[in-house]
Parts: structure tokens; C-alpha cells; sequence
């Protein structure tokens, strides 16, 4: 038989470990409400990007909200992507096949696609005799000169994957790394260098290679400024990598000496 006087010496610490779980399981229970009354993260879609040349449209993606907060909204006509005042087109972006109605996405990762570009060569100013010239040539198999031209059937994206300067997020601050891929959207592969900013870049049809500007963090202050070092690499596109220097150490070294060396 259970003494009860025990039981009044231990009745009031019992009711204190009791009320504690109690409030403790509510607390828990209000704490699981609110999250689950909190709206989940959704991912949005930005505009079809169509393009003529391709059997492709794209469709960028990016989580809710961003596509009305973003200035540009991304991306509506053919042209209007490639604009250097545009806001990020997303973190990724869908490819589909117009005639197939296969898809397939860019990344699988987390990154965040600034810009892209087809990649072709700037047509050159026209003047009368090399038109008249062109004029009497037989004319070509318009499939023979699409067939020439792989150029016209890559695209170039300046991607940040990489939070460079560690301030916790992905953005024009961080290195920006240019990527190769087919119009689909498949065989993406780094072209520059990592921890570099792709600055600019200009393709030539007759060596079949791009010579990109890049800037690197010179000073591994983990930021990219005008006093970072300009440099340039070359990137073939017949067998895409990332790309080499084109200015070697001993032209540095000799540069060095000439413009700087007192004597």
C-alpha cells in the first residue's frame, strides 16, 4: 500500500514535470502549425524564349516572386536576352523540343544564369564591289552552309555557380564563368577559368576559335575590381575546354622589362 505521506511529499514536483511536458508538447505543436502554415518556396517560369534557328524554345526558372521582382522580366523576344542592361535570365532553364515535345534542364546544380548568347560571328560591313562580287558567285546549298557553321548550333551562357565572395548568396559580385552547350541544352562545359569574371568575347569563324577576356582576382581580396588583372584565353570550339592563356609568362616578364625597367 502506497504511504500517503510519501505521496504529499512528491505530489507537487510530479505536477511540475507534468505541466512541463505539456507545454513543451504544445509548444512543439504550435511551432509545427506555423511551419506548415508558412508558403512553401514554388518555382516560377519567366517568358518562352523562341528563337528561329533553332528547334528549341527555353523557358527560364526561377523560385516565385523573383519574375515580378526581377527589371526585366526575362525574356520575350529573340533578341532582347542578350542585352548587357538585362536582369538574370534564372537559376536554370528547360529546353523543348518544338517538334518532339522532349525536355530536358541546363543545370543540376545551384547557380544562377546571368546572360547567354548564341554563338556566331559578327557579320562584316558590306560595300558595293564585294557585294557585286558575291553577286556572279554560284549561289550555295543553304544546308551545305548551315552544315559549315557549328558556331550557329552553340550557345554560351555566363553562369555563377560559386559563391565566391561568401557574403551567402549567388550575384554580379561573384565569379562568373562562361559555359558552352548545344542548342539543346546538353554537353555544357566550363570554358574559363574558375574564380574568374568572363568579361567579354569575340569569335572567329576562320580559326574556329573564341578569345574570351576574363578578369581574374588578382589580389584575393575575394573581389573583382578594376584593379584585378585582365587576361585572355582561347577556346577552341571543335574540342571545347576551358580555355588557355594566350599570353605566356616570358612575354610577361619581357613586357615587364621594357615598359618598367629603368634602364
Amino acid at each position: 500500500m502506497i504511504d500517503c505521506n510519501i505521496f504529499r511529499k512528491f505530489a507537487p514536483a510530479i505536477a511540475l514535470i507534468a505541466i512541463t511536458i505539456s507545454c513543451s508538447s504544445t509548444k512543439i505543436a504550435t511551432q509545427a502549425q506555423q511551419q506548415s502554415d508558412k508558403p512553401q518556396p514554388q518555382v516560377a517560369y519567366g517568358n518562352l524564349i523562341f528563337n528561329d534557328g533553332s528547334e528549341y524554345i527555353m523557358i527560364p526558372v526561377l523560385p516565385s516572386g523573383d519574375e515580378k521582382a526581377s527589371k526585366n522580366n526575362p525574356i520575350s523576344s529573340k533578341l532582347s536576352y542578350e542585352s548587357r542592361d538585362s536582369g538574370p535570365i534564372g537559376e536554370n532553364l528547360i529546353f523543348y523540343h518544338k517538334t518532339s515535345g522532349a525536355s530536358n534542364i541546363l543545370l543540376h546544380k545551384k547557380a544562377l544564369i546571368s546572360k547567354f548568347e548564341y554563338l556566331s560571328a559578327k557579320k562584316e560591313a558590306e560595300n558595293p564591289s564585294r557585294e557585286n562580287a558575291q553577286a556572279n558567285r554560284p549561289k550555295q546549298n543553304p544546308s551545305k552552309k548551315a552544315a559549315s557553321k557549328p558556331q550557329d548550333k552553340l550557345l554560351l551562357f555566363h553562369i555563377i555557380d560559386s559563391d565566391t565572395n561568401a557574403d551567402g548568396k549567388f550575384d554580379g559580385a561573384d565569379a562568373v564563368i562562361g559555359y558552352l552547350s548545344n542548342l539543346a541544352g546538353k554537353s555544357l562545359q566550363p570554358i574559363t577559368p574558375p574564380n574568374t569574371q568572363l568579361v567579354s568575347w569575340v569569335f572567329d569563324e576562320k580559326s574556329g576559335a573564341i578569345f574570351i577576356t576574363i578578369r581574374k582576382d588578382s589580389d584575393a581580396d575575394r573581389k573583382f575590381t578594376e584593379k584585378d588583372t585582365i587576361d585572355f584565353v582561347r577556346v577552341n570550339i571543335s574540342k571545347p575546354g576551358v580555355g588557355q592563356e594566350i599570353i605566356d609568362g616570358k612575354t610577361r616578364q619581357e613586357l615587364q622589362k621594357i615598359m618598367f625597367d629603368p634602364n
